[in-house]
């Protein structure tokens, strides 16, 4: 029986609370950008695709991506999807006169960006575990990865 140990983030399941939960909240996001504009929409439909699904979305998703391949924790890459929720806050107000500080599409926006930086970290992380230790794991599908039992007898051994 496999014993699974460690954070939320480090199981490998594709279906666990830290693949589903960021899935879901950039799907609700996209959704409601395009169905009720005024709940993530500050200035124009444009601006937001522009600033925090291409630039930022972008920038978390390789923020994700570089932490996990760096072997660092997933906490660092929760905090700087946060800076970079302030930097597209930033950007939203410099480029397009949005409102600098507002809690709302602060919010919105930087639980986006946790959120992909959640989604680039468990790729990453998944096809690390699939390459670096390739005798105990296979990668299972794109964000998870699970103990690869092929080949081996039932107590282990090769």
């Amino acid at each position: 029986m496999a014993r699974h140990s460690g954070t939320l983030v480090s199981q490998g399941s594709s279906l666990s609370l830290a693949v589903v939960l960021p899935a879901l909240i950039v799907a609700a996001v996209i959704v409601s950008a395009v169905l009720a504009p005024w709940l993530v929409v500050e200035v124009s439909r444009s601006d937001f695709i522009l600033v925090t699904i291409v630039l930022g979305g972008g920038a978390a998703w390789l923020t994700g991506r570089s932490i996990a391949g760096t072997w660092r924790t997933y906490r660092q890459a929760v905090l700087y999807a946060i800076l970079l929720g302030c930097v597209v806050r930033f950007f939203h107000f410099a480029l397009f006169e949005g409102t600098l500080l507002s809690l709302h599409y602060f919010l919105t926006d930087t639980a986006f960006l946790v959120a992909l930086a959640t989604l680039g970290f468990r790729a990453e992380r998944a096809r690390q575990m699939s390459a670096r230790y390739g005798w105990i794991y296979r990668q299972s599908g794109t964000f998870g990865w699970s103990e690869d039992t092929a080949g081996r007898a039932p107590d282990g051994t090769a």
